[in-house]
């Protein structure tokens, strides 16, 4: 988001013929990278004690005997340590080489790619210290950083920077970057890293989609949004390195797990996270473009991504979720509400939030609305409410099971869901005599978490028809919808509802929540709601749906005649928004609550 962070540039009109720093400078510099780089590693005692010390005494016998006749026969000798001296020096300075000539166009567009080419290395990083120096613009600083590191800085080390080269000579600008860079080069390991400067396209940030492969909600959203995309719009893929210090290209499993999803079929169920060579990857650094975030990124890398939302000239667009483990932070582990305020910390500086319900636009507007305290103007906030599709019976599946009516809950294993207020609405309907099967379905959730499947473990020993099952792939919870008669959410807070949609999508009556983006889904048809909060109110509300037939027929007429949204109509109307030119970056500048 553009800010006083933000100043534009000043616009050189030529090369200025800078000398600021020496080819021997820069040669000393990527040397000193290669030689403390190795400081972590192991001293020569910790070797020679080790196993693999022991077992490679026969090898290291031969090769010693083959330096010695090397020597009888005066000849030079390269040693191995010499060797791989020698070769990475060359390769940093060669990766060091490509990232400050990638940015050379960006930070000195006045000047020719001719005459940039033309250029030895030492002379466009003394183009690019002066013009940043300068133009004292935090953006430019960002993206020098970034060449000369191979991270991406986080605000703390770009306020730093930018203080330490005020009022210096250019000489001296030049050394202090260098001197902070090398600090994260060598924290990150970031010697070999090349870049790759993505201008004329999105960068769409799926980190945790491409990495595994479990499809929970945000990630069924990153799915089926950006799958669509690919064959008819250009996007950049883009993931955090696995110290989070940048982000980097995907592998082709890894852009297979957001493109070409194949969850479900039980093989590809792999909560394993994919290996790629990330020495093969580039950094992907954006300029000048969109990124859009329609994962919620947490934890690590967010004070990177912090910088990027904040200092670089790009414009930034996220999907809103929720914000419940800060508003209702006494329903989820405490451990995701510290996760989560670094989330907040990245999105404060975003542009445009997209929210998925008027619940959640809510949430966002008032968080926009208290950024004002911190002298920040806040971001756009709109809705785009996401689809329910219908979702047609396979031609083999079972018919439906006539035994007993079944119940079904599905839901994460934690508080918030309150399923342990459907178990006991269940037992209060059995006592009163009424049969049935109840089934609960979903993840795993917070597994310190053990009332809900200690609740079903003690109604089974007393004969009680109730089933809990965990972590059921797409075909088998379809068809679980689908043998209900009708499915049970009323979760104490959401910022959607997803299982009151796959309900209604398969063709089932729900009972939801009565408030909240739950009752806005219901108000669609096809629901009965209740106060999770109140006990009465649920035993009621599954009476009625066990009971009464004819409220049952109306319902599913209900769902009959919704008129719902597609995922093809809501990736359509997301990526009018992530293609909007970057350069309305800024535009919204109060935060709205524009709902479509």
């Amino acid at each position: 988001m553009p800010s006083t962070d933000q100043a534009s540039a000043t616009s050189p009109s030529a090369l200025s013929g800078a000398h600021l720093i020496a080819a021997s400078q820069v040669d000393a510099w990527i040397q000193g990278l290669h030689a403390a780089g190795d400081l972590d590693g192991p001293s020569a005692q910790e070797l020679q004690a080790s196993f693999s010390w022991r077992v490679t005494r026969p090898i290291r016998a031969v090769r010693a005997r083959e330096r010695v006749a090397l020597l009888r026969q005066q000849r030079r000798i390269l040693f191995p340590r010499q060797a791989r001296v020698k070769s990475g020096v060359d390769h940093g300075r060669q990766a060091f080489e490509q990232r400050v000539r990638a940015v050379a166009p960006a930070l000195l567009p006045h000047s020719s790619a001719a005459e940039l080419r033309a250029l030895p290395l030492e002379r466009v990083l003394s183009e690019l210290v002066q013009q940043v120096q300068g133009s004292g613009s935090k953006a430019e600083l960002w993206l020098l950083v970034i060449a000369v590191s191979g991270c991406f800085p986080d605000q703390q080390m770009l306020f730093g920077l930018a203080r330490d080269i005020v009022g210096v000579s250019g000489s001296s600008a030049a050394q202090r970057i260098l001197n902070h860079s090398a600090v994260w080069t060598l924290r990150y390991h970031a010697q070999l890293r090349t870049i790759r400067l993505v201008s004329t396209e999105p960068v769409v940030f799926t980190d945790q989609t491409a990495k595994f492969g479990f499809n929970s909600g945000i990630q069924r959203v990153t799915r089926q949004t950006v799958s669509r995309w690919a064959g008819r719009e250009r996007f950049q893929l883009a993931a955090l390195t696995d110290d989070g210090a940048a982000l980097r290209t995907l592998s082709s499993e890894e852009s297979a797990r957001v493109l070409d999803w194949q969850g479900d079929d039980d093989r590809h169920r792999d909560d394993e996270k994919a290996e790629p060579d990330e020495t093969a990857a580039e950094l992907v650094v954006p300029w000048q473009t969109t990124v859009f975030f329609p994962e919620v990124p947490v934890g690590r890398g967010t004070d990177s991504l912090a910088a990027l939302t904040r200092f670089s000239p790009n414009r930034t667009v996220a999907i809103g979720y929720d914000t419940i483990p800060v508003s209702s932070g006494h329903l989820v582990h405490r451990g995701l509400s510290g996760l989560f305020v670094s989330y907040l910390s990245t999105i404060k500086y975003v542009d445009e939030i997209l929210a998925i319900s008027n619940a959640t636009a809510s949430e966002f507007i008032g968080f926009s609305e208290a950024l004002a305290t911190q002298g920040l103007p806040g971001f756009g906030v709109e809705t785009l409410h996401l689809p329910i599709e219908h979702i047609p019976a396979d031609d083999g599946e079972p018919p439906a099971e006539a035994s007993l009516p079944v119940v079904l809950s599905v839901g994460s294993n934690e508080p918030r869901k309150n399923q342990l207020a459907v178990i006991f609405a269940s037992e209060i309907l059995w006592r009163e005599g009424l049969e049935f099967s109840l089934v609960l379905l979903g993840g795993r959730g917070d597994r310190l978490y053990t009332d809900i499947p200690d609740a079903v473990a003690a109604l089974r020993d007393q004969g009680r028809q109730i089933e809990l099952r965990r972590d059921v792939d797409e075909h088998a919870l379809a068809a679980a919808y689908r043998r209900a008669r009708f499915s049970v959410f009323i979760s104490l807070q959401e910022g959607y509802g997803l299982p009151i949609a796959e309900s209604l999508a398969v063709g089932t009556p729900a009972l939801a929540t009565e408030y909240g983006s739950t009752a806005e889904i219901a108000a669609g048809g096809g629901c009965v709601t209740a106060d999770p909060r109140d006990d009465r109110s649920i035993v009621d509300g599954m009476r009625a749906l066990l009971t009464d037939d004819a409220l049952l027929e109306r319902l599913h007429g209900e769902i009959e005649a919704r008129d719902d949204s597609t995922w093809e109509a809501y990736s359509a109307d997301v990526w009018k928004v992530v293609s909007a030119p970057a350069s309305q970056a800024g535009a919204a500048q109060k935060p709205t609550g524009t709902q479509k």
